[in-house]
């Protein structure tokens, strides 16, 4: 009982691979007919890439705010975080005020601490990001290789007709 189970879903596994990789590989053009699909599909695609790499550059253009903002974000918090210990030190001969003063000074090094933290989560959201755009953007120019190298064959086809 099982392992028909495991059987079924290894078989339904394959199917499914199979046919993710059959749309995967995108459409072959092999005759003259063929070149108006073969046409829309380049000029989607190229669009496509001009697109990605618009996003690829607004990307970029945040890395340095963002290192700056976590730079920045981390003195801020480092400095914070002194002033709260000084005053803390200053608190411990039992006067309300300072005790009160010390406690939101730590609360403030530990927003500022906290804005730190988000600032590095931010920029590494960004690398991410910046990654996957460079990967889309290649696979999108395999493909348009790949459907250059197809119009050519389509153009040696009807440049040289051969009687069937």
């Amino acid at each position: 009982m099982l392992k028909n189970k495991i059987k079924a879903a290894l078989c339904a596994f394959t199917v499914t691979t199979l046919a993710f990789a059959g749309c995967a590989s995108g459409q072959n053009y092999d005759t003259p007919a063929d070149t108006v699909k073969l046409n829309k599909e380049y000029s989607e695609l190229t669009s496509d890439i001009k697109d990605l790499n618009a996003k690829l550059v607004t990307a970029q253009n945040k890395t340095s705010g963002y290192q700056s903002k976590e730079s920045s974000s981390a003195r801020d918090a480092m400095s914070a975080a002194q002033e709260s210990k000084e005053t803390a030190s200053t608190a411990t001969n039992g006067n309300v005020s300072d005790s009160k003063k010390a406690m939101r000074q730590a609360k403030k090094a530990n927003n500022k601490a906290n804005e730190a933290e988000d600032a590095a989560d931010d920029q590494k959201e960004n690398s991410k990001d910046i990654t996957d755009l460079n990967k889309k953007i290649e696979k999108k120019k395999e493909r348009l290789s790949n459907l250059d190298k197809q119009k050519a064959a389509i153009m040696a086809q009807v440049a040289s007709p051969t009687d069937n």
